[in-house]
């Protein structure tokens, strides 16, 4: 084994490492948002659910790139073999749909949150076109990448024949992840700028949403060391850095999602708005309205915000 041959059995092992820590993190984030609700409401509801697909998602996304850094990850591809080249090639194509997957189902979990945090009829409306796109993205990204190349090897752009241009169609994947992205935290500004409690506890909880713009800066990235790093000659000397970036931003995406679960920022919510016990029924719908729905509602004089828990 040469010099070169153990530098990229170090990086490739870097990367094992840090690719596996990163998804370690993202599950005990998950955990802790479903064991701080369910404490609080005693049921679970349909975007915890999606959350846990979209670990699954991460899961299945993680186990080819694992086997892809077995296949010389750091390697360039002109010192291994046409065999390695493939198997590499093989677990980005597996991976790169999971990623995709698993960035969607995160981004309906927040959708569905959104649903239940305001009975706004426009909020609702502008939450339904926002999954609408998410689906289109979701579908449209993972058919191009699934048919990437022609058949019957779509996973081979090294080697293939009648390949997509993949920097067009990665930059299609990342703008439109970014621009959902915006899209939901215009929604959060939209439910939670509108809110009548002071502004010190507005700004607090426009706070804890708004963590969601890292996620746009972290695509970013990705975006432009893919577009200035990644040689389609060298993928098993470059993708690395790729690699690394992917993981990074499905677990930016899954913190920032799980963010305003955090029970002490509930907490501190629920203290904030709960000032409207002169209106009628408002203290049962704080002690436990069985729908378990988090609804935000503006009246005229006053703001009837209220985390409706099921105990």
């Amino acid at each position: 084994m040469n010099g070169r041959d153990v530098a990229a059995e170090s990086q490739g092992s870097k990367v094992q490492l840090l690719l596996w820590f990163i998804f370690i993190v993202s599950v005990l984030t998950v955990a802790a948002r479903l064991g701080t609700k369910y404490a609080m409401t005693r049921k679970l509801s349909w975007d915890d659910y999606l959350m846990l697909a979209a670990q699954v998602a991460y899961l299945a996304q993680c186990i080819p790139i694992s086997i892809g850094i077995a296949n010389h990850l750091g390697t360039p591809t002109s010192g291994i073999s046409d065999v390695d080249v493939d198997g590499f090639l093989k677990a980005e194509y597996a991976s790169i749909v999971f990623f995709i997957i698993s960035l969607a189902l995160v981004k309906w979990s927040i959708s569905t949150f959104i649903q239940q945090l305001s009975p706004s009829t426009t909020h609702r409306r502008l939450d339904w076109v926002l999954q609408t796109l998410i689906g289109l993205w979701v579908i449209t990204s993972v058919f191009v990448s699934l048919f990437q190349c022609a058949l019957p090897t779509p996973w081979d752009y090294v080697h293939g024949l009648r390949c997509v241009d993949r920097r067009a169609w990665w930059a299609y994947v990342v703008i439109l992840n970014i621009l959902t992205d915006l899209f939901t935290v215009v929604l959060y500004v939209l439910i939670i700028g509108n809110l009548q409690i002071p502004r010190a506890k507005r700004a607090i909880v426009l706070a804890i949403f708004l963590v969601r713009l890292l996620v746009i800066g972290v695509s970013a990235a990705q975006l432009a060391v893919f577009l200035g790093v990644f040689s389609y000659s060298d993928p098993t000397g470059t993708l690395w850095i790729p690699i690394i970036l992917n993981q990074t931003t499905l677990v930016i995406s899954t913190i920032t999602a799980c963010a305003p679960y955090l029970r002490p920022f509930m907490e501190s919510l629920e203290s904030s708005v709960n000032r409207v016990e002169s209106v009628h029924g408002s203290e049962e719908e704080l002690s436990g309205n069985a729908n378990g729905s988090y609804n935000l509602e503006n009246t005229h004089s006053s703001v009837a915000c209220s985390y409706r828990l099921s105990r």
